[in-house]
């Protein structure tokens, strides 16, 4: 049980956005993931790729110390899948599920050290959510629904601005005019793992019950 915990095995999931990605954890390395961008397909994919993945490994889910899975804001549906897998095999198997939202995936997928750290992510119709970290990359201090006015207006000169938008749009760094460094992050399972992984030497869980989705703004169609 104590290498478990010093060492743990962890199965990583980020279906947030358009890529469906998972990822097993070990050692601080990465044992196998699996990286597909194919839109609306994340409820065929995800427990697909988990299945070969277990078997390409030899191992079965209560090998497993934790699950880690992105928790948003992104995608409502891709979230919402995501988390149901997610839950439904930590329940079954009784393995601890450590979310882990996408502000602090982006945080952390660009190593800077100047502090703040503002993370955007793309919310359509011009809104970011935005999450804002104050005195390091770990800490989420602040989170909004903002438009890129009211970003302009609280992102002070020379600030970090580290942004995830789908590819084909990438129009953020097209339409603002502030003076902050603006930084492109992606998502995906193996850094989801990483930050797990700290979570869970922490033993900073959450119980089952309380873990959903992070929603900044209400239901309003399929993204």
């Amino acid at each position: 049980m104590l290498s478990a915990m010093s060492d743990p095995l962890i199965l990583g999931i980020e279906t947030s956005g358009i890529l469906c990605s998972i990822a097993w954890w070990k050692n601080n390395e990465v044992l196998l993931e699996f990286n597909i961008e194919r839109k609306n397909a994340h409820a065929t994919l995800l427990a697909q790729l988990v299945e070969n993945g277990m078997q390409e490994l030899n191992i079965i889910p209560e090998d497993l110390s934790c699950i880690a899975i992105s928790s948003g804001p992104g995608s409502f549906t891709g979230l919402r899948i995501g988390m149901s897998y997610a839950k439904g095999l930590s329940y079954g198997t009784d393995i601890p599920l450590v979310p882990v939202s996408n502000f602090e995936i982006l945080a952390h997928t660009i190593k800077i050290r100047n502090i703040p750290v503002y993370t955007l992510i793309d919310a359509r119709k011009n809104n970011y959510y935005t999450g804002v970290f104050n005195k390091n990359n770990s800490n989420l201090d602040e989170q909004y629904l903002l438009n890129i006015t009211q970003i302009e207006k609280i992102v002070p000169e020379n600030a970090n601005i580290i942004i995830h938008e789908e590819q084909h749009r990438g129009v953020f760094a097209q339409t603002y005019q502030g003076k902050a460094n603006i930084l492109k992050g992606d998502y995906g399972a193996v850094i989801t793992c990483s930050i797990a992984h700290q979570k869970f030497l922490k033993g900073d869980f959450t119980e089952l019950e309380r873990i959903e989705p992070l929603y900044l703004q209400a239901f309003a169609g399929v993204l």
